[in-house]
């Protein structure tokens, strides 16, 4: 399973590549065909479909975990077991979900019709019926993906989602050519998950053979089940708040144009961004979670949070510093100079999460141990808060303001919280942690202030072209500054090995 583990994460990487390719494409075309109103409706829309999405309860990491641990222990019939009770629980909270999406159907006049034309309004009761059918679709089929991910069926799963996410961006482009409406969208977003839920079944029930089956009631495994997913479910939330919350706030103070705007800034964040530092760590909890069952010691995922952690800092800061570079130029090649105000907004929420993102291995950590409870609590107390204070000030400062209390916050409770806990309760090594990964810090500012010293002296008449050319030499002056002054040994040792295997080949 290394092998399946090491090519998991690869191809993490590889859909971030194609994701990013993707919205360079998709979102200018979605903003050329809908007009900004329509755009901002669909993005609301998409974060009640956000909050639908919490109705899972963290069920599919619990499954995951709960999996792994049975299946350790070699008693089949308890696996099956644990794996019926899942799925009974997800019946229930898929028909809970649907009472909860005609609840905001019903809801959607009385919270935006101050701020929403009766059009738009039109389109969001519209597009609302196609959430709910999502949601039925969706959460029974995050039943089958959970086990594919326990079965540390990485590859399968990767390419399942790169390919899905290929075959929407084509289908969407193509109907909106003969169907302008924000309605294509959402109705081929719902055919694609059909299909993947389908293939989903397909492999857990052929390829992997496995199988729930009631054995006897359990209630002290649902009591954990629900425990378990309870303390997930309130960091889900936190999610939602920080990346959905801001929408439906600058929605119901700004209106849907305000909405279209941070809609962008989100996705920017949460497809791009984020995904550079989740494609590693979504890959270990399996392997966390059995050394976790079989040991207490530390010194296996010190080892683990310092390497991976190392790497997610290379990646994420190399992005702070291109984008800080080059990002203005981007939004405004690629969504177009209205969207200016994209710029600051997704650079304050980059530096805001900084330090987490090179952290995230931390969070398997705890869902392995089962310690999740106190994220829990500091996350729900900095979402309120996000929601208190998001109000005011995005009424006064819009776009921006709420960019800036939603990074505040993600700093502070993912920075110094989070490590005192990390290091106190837990038993992560943070001190070595930051011995390891602050050194990098020195060649991502020297490649920042190399870039933009030649950018002074060449400026270039900023076009697609250019800015390709642009974005390689931030690259290369990135990559030898960190092999001067950032790779250690063992990193280096790496791609003196690739390079290897490439002359050998």
């Amino acid at each position: 399973m290394v092998n399946e583990r090491r090519a998991g994460a690869v191809l993490s990487y590889v859909a971030l590549v194609i994701n990013a390719i993707g919205a360079l494409l998709y979102v200018p075309i979605l903003l050329s065909v809908l007009s900004a109103a329509e755009y901002g409706v669909y993005q609301m829309i998409g974060s009640i479909i956000a909050y639908l999405s919490v109705m899972d309860m963290g069920l599919s990491t619990t499954l995951n975990r709960y999996y792994v641990r049975t299946k350790v222990r070699g008693v089949k019939s308890d696996t099956e077991n644990m794996l019926s009770h899942a799925a009974i629980i997800y019946g229930l909270l898929t028909f809970f979900s649907v009472l909860v999406g005609l609840g905001f159907y019903f809801l959607i006049d009385q919270l935006f019709g101050a701020s929403f034309t009766t059009d738009e309004l039109n389109l969001a009761h519209q597009m609302m019926v196609l959430v709910i059918i999502n949601c039925i679709i969706i959460l029974p089929g995050n039943w089958f993906l959970a086990i594919i991910n326990a079965s540390e069926r990485f590859v399968f799963a990767r390419t399942l989602s790169m390919i899905k996410y290929v075959l929407q961006i084509v289908s969407v482009v193509s109907v909106l050519q003969v169907w302008s409406s924000a309605m294509a969208v959402l109705v081929m977003q719902v055919i694609m998950n059909m299909l993947v839920v389908a293939a989903y079944i397909f492999y857990v029930k052929k390829k992997l053979g496995i199988r729930a089956k009631f054995h006897y009631w359990d209630g002290r495994l649902v009591r954990n089940l629900f425990a378990f997913s309870f303390l997930i479910l309130l960091n889900m939330v936190f999610d939602q708040v920080f990346w959905k919350t801001g929408q439906l706030v600058l929605g119901a103070v700004m209106g849907a144009t305000a909405v279209g705007v941070y809609g962008i800034v989100c996705q920017l964040i949460t497809s791009g961004y984020m995904q550079v530092s989740t494609g590693v760590a979504s890959v270990f909890l399996p392997r966390l979670t059995a050394i976790s069952a079989l040991t207490d010691d530390m010194l296996e995922i010190n080892n683990l949070f310092c390497s991976i952690g190392r790497i997610q800092a290379i990646l994420v800061w190399g992005m702070i510093a291109g984008f800080a570079v080059l990002g203005k130029e981007f939004i405004c090649l690629w969504a177009g100079p209205e969207y200016g105000e994209v710029y600051p907004a997704v650079l304050i929420l980059m530096v805001g999460l900084c330090i987490c993102l090179t952290q995230n291995l931390g969070i398997s950590v705890l869902q392995a141990k089962n310690k999740m409870g106190f994220r829990a609590i500091v996350y729900a107390v900095l979402a309120a808060l996000d929601l208190i204070i998001s109000i005011p000030v995005s009424a006064s400062f819009g776009v921006i303001g709420c960019s800036v209390v939603a990074a505040s916050l993600l700093f502070i409770g993912t920075g110094p919280v989070m490590n005192i806990f990390y290091y106190r309760t837990i038993g992560i090594n943070i001190p070595l942690f930051y011995k390891q990964v602050l050194p990098l810090i020195l060649p991502v500012l020297a490649t920042g202030l190399g870039t933009r010293v030649l950018l002074f002296y060449f400026p270039p008449v900023w076009s697609w072209l250019n800015f390709v050319f642009a974005t390689i030499a931030f690259m290369v002056i990135y990559f030898a500054a960190l092999w001067c002054f950032g790779f250690n040994n063992y990193e280096k040792g790496l791609f003196r090995g690739i390079l290897k295997k490439y002359r050998k080949a």
